[in-house]
């Protein structure tokens, strides 16, 4: 098995830049287990262009630990450490309290401990440091759909009903609660009752996805399809890369492991499992490949997302670019030839909402930051938040509380970029803002000019 070189760790990204394409030329495709977040800020934000896929695959969002329940709940999602550790993996359904409410579910404090010591902070509360971050996730974070660990492929839609009922009045508060003026109320609610219809009928959980995500599809005038990853997108029998670690290829073995290491997952060999599972289409069960095997009837052979196949420009928030873990998809698939490719989108999101004039609250912890009103019209909040997002982020001068509020800015707004938030945002900005929407930059990885150069 080899290994990442130093120079390899020094350069994750080995040789290459992020560089303009166009979207004609690699359509997003959306893949993901939600109907209400990514995939549906790409439905608006491209106008329903490219692929949509439900990732059936997985689960809904599970709880971990103590938290650990089999029925579908809503869940008060909590960090339990500085190091991330959480109670939840929220995947399908989740909101914060409002509508750029401050929401630290999801931030890092590990980088807020080596600008101001978490344990300063604690002991000014007269706390400790991992109720201090517990407590402040619990009170500044959001509301997760959890369940049991299955495929959504298998989930009927009876049994996740009453978790989806929970979650939907989660999002409904959330609108209330962002919303101080009762004459704006039923209009928002009825455009998130439009993207978060009652669950109810015959069919599954993925049924509902798609019939969900169909809606939101909609409005921008498109009538593209919702596929299903464990139906439509894979190949049932592994595809073709398969074979290669059937037969411990080191082509195909070490590329593998090199991306495995970038990310920090198990790798192929030495007793661990193929890059693949079974996934039963009918008990949703998923099972660690660790030979050749024939799946049952009611089966299919899925790869792990490292040795995806044929999925060209899977479609990401251009703020996960970075991330460990893209990095590592970024080298597989170039290494293992797969076909499968990814690219990063950014929107105007939030500036599109600048001439919004709407009234709406402003969260306790950013009054501070707008001169301590407690309501204001949506585009003035947008405005003064990222006056200071955009200011010295040194901190220099400022007390811990200052930096731990703009710390807490700049991590909800970060939250804001990459999840979107497309239901509440729809709901309370309403149709005009949807109009306004469009993307600002569309990227992909290629080759530095210089690698380009030694490679002519």
């Amino acid at each position: 098995m080899s290994s990442t070189t130093p120079a390899d760790q020094a350069d994750p990204l080995n040789g290459l830049e992020l560089a303009d394409v166009a979207p004609s030329e690699i359509p997003p495709l959306a893949l993901y287990q939600s109907p209400w977040t990514i995939s549906l800020a790409i439905a608006f934000a491209f106008r329903g262009a490219g692929t949509y896929v439900i990732d059936d695959i997985d689960n809904a969002g599970v709880a971990r630990g103590k938290a650990a329940r089999q029925d579908f709940h809503a869940l008060r999602k909590e960090v339990l450490s500085k190091k991330g550790w959480t109670n939840c993996r929220p995947l399908a359904a989740f909101c914060p309290d409002g509508l750029l409410f401050a929401n630290l579910s999801r931030a890092d404090y590990a980088a807020l401990d080596r600008r101001v010591p978490l344990a300063v902070l604690a002991r000014q509360r007269s706390t400790t440091v991992e109720r201090l971050v517990r407590d402040t996730s619990r009170r500044h974070g959001m509301w997760s759909l959890a369940g049991p660990d299955r495929a959504i492929t298998a989930v009927p839609l009876a049994t996740a009903s009453t978790g989806l009922r929970d979650i939907i009045a989660k999002h409904e508060e959330a609108v209330l609660r962002t919303l101080p003026r009762p004459r704006d109320h039923e209009p928002a609610l009825r455009r998130l009752r439009h993207l978060m219809p009652e669950p109810t009928g015959e069919g599954s959980l993925l049924d509902y996805f798609r019939r969900c995500l169909r809606r939101g599809l909609e409005l921008v005038g498109s009538d593209a399809p919702v596929l299903s990853a464990a139906r439509d997108l894979v190949p049932p029998d592994g595809g073709r890369l398969l074979p290669r670690f059937l037969q411990g290829d080191p082509g195909a073995v070490d590329v593998y492991n090199e991306a495995a290491a970038r990310q920090g997952s198990r790798p192929v060999g030495a007793g661990h499992p193929l890059p693949y599972y079974t996934v039963g289409l009918t008990d949703g069960v998923r099972t660690d490949l660790h030979h050749a095997a024939q799946p049952a009837r009611d089966q299919i052979i899925a790869p792990k997302i490292l040795a995806l196949e044929g999925v060209a420009g899977m479609a990401l928030p251009r703020t996960t670019a970075a991330r460990s873990t893209i990095l590592a998809r970024e080298h597989a698939y170039r290494g293992l030839e797969s076909g499968s490719s990814q690219v990063f989108f950014e929107t105007n999101w939030l500036e599109s909402l600048a001439s919004c004039r709407t009234e709406v609250r402003v969260d306790e912890l950013f009054g501070p930051l707008v001169g301590g009103r407690q309501t204001m019209p949506l585009g003035e909040l947008v405005a003064g938040l990222l006056r200071h997002e955009e200011a010295d982020e040194d901190g220099d001068g400022q007390s811990p509380a200052g930096q731990w509020t703009r710390w807490a800015l700049h991590q909800t707004l970060a939250d804001f970029r990459t999840w979107h938030h497309p239901v509440l945002a729809y709901a309370v900005a309403g149709d005009a803002w949807l109009e306004r929407l469009g993307p600002r930059s569309y990227t992909a990885y290629r080759p530095t000019a210089a690698r380009a150069g030694r490679n002519a």
